[in-house]
This record gives C-alpha cells, structure tokens and sequence, in this order.
C-alpha cells in the first residue's frame, strides 16, 4: 500500500483529495484522511509538547524523576522499579502458612517485625519489612509523569477537567511554533529541516546502542527483545496490533504519502524508494528496540528484578521506563537529553507530514488559496494550538487516548480497505500497473505478485482486520473493570463518524447529482474524469474511450 499510494500522488500531482480525479466517487477517503490527519497533528503535537518537559527538566543538577517528594511516599513511592512482595497471610482454618518459603518472601504488616514464636518455629516464615507504603510499589518516575508533568486526574468527571497546565501549554505552544516556522514555505522549507531530523535521530540511537551494549546485563534485554512468545502468534489481538503499528510507522492511509509523492518528479523511481523506506523502517525499529532493551537489561540486572518488570508499553516507555533507565546512567543528563532531543526531532517529521497533508488538501480544493501558504500554516497553527489545550488538562491524557482511539485507530483500517477497493476493484488494477509503466518506463515486478496484494490480499485482509475490531470491541477503560464515561464514549464515537462519514456521504452525493439510470450514474462517477492524467506535461498519454470504459465490469480483480 506504501508503493500504492506513492505512485498516486507522483502519477498525478496530487494531494488526497484531488487525486481521486481518477475515482470521482471515491473523494471521500481522500476527505477521511484529510481529517484523520488533523486529528493526529492536534493530539500528536501534545506528545511531541511532553518530550519538551523532559528534555527542559533533564537539565536539572538532579533529575526530577529520581527522588520521591514526600507526598508522593504514601502511595507506595520507590526510588527505582520493584518487585511488588505480597502481604503475609495464615490460614487459621487449614493451619497453613501462606508465602512461608525463602525463596518466596511475604511482606510483614506496615512496619512490624515476625517473631518466630514456639509455634510458628515449625514453619520457614520470611516476613520482610519493606521501605514502600500502600498496596504496592510505584516507580518515581510513573508518580513523577503522573502526578508531576500531566497531573493525572482519577476519574473523567466532567467537572474534574480542570483548566490548561500552564507549563504543559508553554511546552505546547512553543511546539507549535516550531512546526509552523518549519512549514511556514511548505515543502520547501520543511524539506530542508528533514535533512536533519531525519539523519539526527539514527546518530543518538547508535551513540545509545553502543552505551547500552556495555551495560552489564544487556544480553538479558536483547534476549527477552527477540526470542518470542509463540503462544501469542495464535492470537489475533497480536495481529491487529501490528497491522495498526505498521499503518502508523509507514502513515499508509494518513494522506501524507500520498501528499508527498506529489511533490516528486514524474520521472522518480518511487519503486525503489518504496522498497528502500520499507526496509528502513524495519532497520529502524530493530535498532531502537535493541537500544531500549539492552539499556532495559541493564537496568533490570542492577536492581535484581526480571526485563519483563522494567519493560513498558505506550507512554509509559518513553516518558517511564526509559527515563528511568538513563538515570542508572553516569552523566544521566547528558543521556537524558540527547535522547529526549533524538524523541522531539522524530516527532517533527511526523507533525510536519500531517499538518502538511491538510494544508495540500485545502490548496488543491481551493487553488486560489496557495497564494496565501504562509497565512494559513499559521492560521492553522493557532487553531491547533487551542483546540489541543484540553489536552492539556488534568484530564488531558484521557482526551489525547480518546482521540487516538476513535480517531485514528480502526478508523485507519476502515479508510484503508476502502481505499484498496477504490483503486484496485474500481479503477482497475491493469490499469493501475500500467500507469506505473507509463510514469517508469516498466511494470512493477513480479508484476502477478503485486496484483496479488493489491487486489486480494490488502483489501481482504484489511477489511477483516477493520470487521474483527469491531466485533471485538471494548469501551476504553480509566483502569481494570472502570470504563470511560458514557459522555466520554459517545463523543469518542461522534469523532469516529466526523472522519469516516465523508466516504459514504461523498459517494451518495455523487450519485444523487449525476445524470442518467442507477448504472448510469454508477459508471459515469466510478471512471476517470477530465482532470485526471499524468503529471508530465505531455499529451502522449491519453485514456480512449474503450479504457474508460473497459474498466467498469472488465477492468476488475475477476478479469485478472
């Protein structure tokens, strides 16, 4: 889909929107990525806000997530990660010892001290008092991103909310601002500042590999990174999950691939850049989680606990376990800082993508508005900026995990199964791998293995994976067994609609605006308009009127 979606927008010139001259009923998904895109620039740019808080605070002679405040210690707060160690019990009834075994010690009683008497002398009691309070042990660095950078409420009362974090917002708006300034030319400008945040990032995450590597301990991380569960593979939540981390790591279905190729030269070999940026990415992920987890083993072999016990999953890897990880670190600033830095620059070229798709989109629609770039980057960048204050709120991490959940989770699988069809089933897939031999001058090879994916497997697979989540589906919880709120779930739902709708709303007004019987109509709106062509100046290549017309019932995945 990555290579699909490149050859669209370098085929043609076009944004999301106005690249679906070639499907004119299909308009829809381009407005649905549209859309899916400023959903993740609003929230997206509130991650990118909390790197800037750690990378300001990493400057600190001590590191804020290091030391416990005192009203932190009655929750159970430790200087560094744990084993949790259970309350010793006895079972009077049955006369047995619960946790009675030195290999398995139990925890005594606030702060009091087992005695072994006459009775008890019988049994390998090891009650050990503990420095932690409360239930269990909590991490500094979780009641530090907790309570000390978002403020976290308990609940997501409605008036519990609370007003915009001031320091957050700071951090929020000057992430803005640098996103704006960067796209303030649009390509141009942002294409000169990926030069850097493109290359940066891979120069510190080898500077932490190599640090990470000699950590005494890092074979245990590099083990438990790669050798896997096999039992899970059974498992489709697993599948899912790593369909939607590859639709996020590659953006397919976000519109800014699409965006991109745009920008390209006709001529480009986007076929190689499709397999060199694929490739990539895979390089890429190995080799930030063997600089995560090797640092991770390290740390788990100097406090005495298990990889898996260190080990975090979303924000509670970046801004928790890791964190706490380069603070085991000599010179733990300098780490800290250079990895929040690489975190930020990464985040640029996300933000940059995303609110760059929108922008395209706008100015493609609306031509007359390109004269006026530099206007609307910024305009659109205080409208962010406001619009994401409520993630910035007490309750603001709530916020952000509705919007990525209804707004660009599932709904990513639903844009890209439609998408596939659109192209492959409506457009035609020999025509698709022909517009590729016009623009490069040869098909796609082995042309017989891409027709595979692009018209049986992608739409196939993708569909059932979109179904599946659905029928799976379990309201979004503020921690086990209390889900959200029903105003909070129907507003989730309600921005699910806003970004999905577009498709069959956009297909029914064609529809309804065309002229002719049903099937007349369907065909006139499903084949290539006037504006749709190459975007090479030249009038060699032209669609007769049997292509146009061959692809409607000829043209499609059974006539392959």
């Amino acid at each position: 889909m990555y290579f699909m979606e490149l050859v669209m927008g370098q085929f043609s010139g076009k944004g999301p929107t106005a690249v679906w001259n070639m499907n004119p009923s299909a308009k829809g998904i381009g407005v649905s990525m549209m859309l899916i895109s400023l959903v993740v620039a609003i929230y997206y740019n509130v991650i990118m806000a909390y790197t800037l808080f750690y990378f300001f605070s990493s400057m600190q002679e001590t590191l804020p997530w290091t030391q416990c405040k005192p009203e932190w210690y009655a929750l159970g707060c430790v200087e560094q990660t744990t084993k949790n160690i259970p309350y010793c019990s006895y079972n009077m009834t049955e006369n047995f010892m619960l946790y009675t075994n030195q290999s398995k010690p139990c925890r005594c009683y606030e702060n009091s001290t087992f005695h072994q008497s006459s009775y008890f002398a019988q049994y390998d009691f090891n009650c050990t008092n503990t420095t932690w309070k409360g239930d269990k042990p909590v991490a500094v660095a979780q009641l530090f991103f907790d309570k000390d950078v978002i403020e976290k409420t308990d609940t997501l009362a409605a008036d519990e909310m609370g007003p915009p974090l001031w320091r957050l917002a700071l951090c929020l708006l000057l992430s803005w601002i640098i996103v704006v300034c960067c796209l303030i030319k649009g390509v141009k400008s942002s294409g000169k500042v990926v030069y850097f945040t493109a290359t940066f990032p891979y120069v510190i995450l080898l500077i932490l590999l190599v640090r990470g590597a000699t950590l005494d301990g890092a074979i245990d991380g590099v083990i438990y990174f790669i050798v896997p569960e096999w039992s899970r593979l059974l498992d489709l939540k697993v599948w899912v999950a790593a369909a939607g981390q590859m639709f996020f790591s590659l953006s397919v279905s976000f519109g800014g691939i699409i965006m991109f190729g745009s920008y390209n030269k006709f001529k480009n070999n986007v076929y190689g850049d499709a397999m060199l940026i694929a490739v990539m990415d895979v390089v890429t992920s190995l080799i930030a989680g063997f600089v995560i987890f090797t640092t991770f083993g390290g740390m788990a072999k100097k406090i005495g606990v298990d990889v898996q016990d260190v080990a975090k999953s979303g924000y509670g890897l970046a801004f928790v376990a890791y964190p706490e990880a380069l603070s085991q670190l000599p010179v733990s600033q300098l780490w800290s800082v250079l990895f929040f830095f690489m975190l930020f620059t990464l985040g640029l070229d996300s933000e940059f993508a995303l609110l760059e798709t929108f922008l395209t989109c706008i100015q493609d629609e609306f031509p007359s508005t390109r004269k006026y770039k530099s206007y609307m980057c910024v305009g659109m960048g205080i409208i962010c900026f406001f619009l994401a204050l409520p993630c910035v709120t007490p309750a603001g991490d709530y916020v952000v995990t509705i919007m990525d959940h209804f707004g660009a989770d599932f709904s990513v699988l639903f844009v890209a199964a439609c998408e596939c069809i659109a192209v492959m089933w409506v457009y035609g897939a020999r025509r698709f791998v022909r517009d590729v031999e016009y623009m490069l001058g040869y098909p796609p090879k082995p042309t017989y293995y891409w027709l595979f994916c692009w018209v049986i497997c992608a739409p196939i697979l993708i569909a059932l994976l979109f179904i599946y989540r659905m029928v799976q589906y379990k309201p979004l919880e503020i921690s086990d067994g209390v889900p959200y709120p029903q105003y909070a779930q129907t507003i989730g739902w309600i921005l699910t609609c806003f970004v999905m709708c577009p498709i069959p709303i956009t297909f029914i007004y064609k529809i309804i605006t065309a002229k002719g019987s049903i099937m007349e109509r369907l065909r006139s709106i499903m084949q290539p308009n006037d504006s749709w062509g190459p975007n090479d100046g030249s009038d060699k290549y032209a669609l007769s009127p049997q292509q146009r017309e061959g692809k409607y019932g000829v043209d499609n995945p059974g006539h392959i």
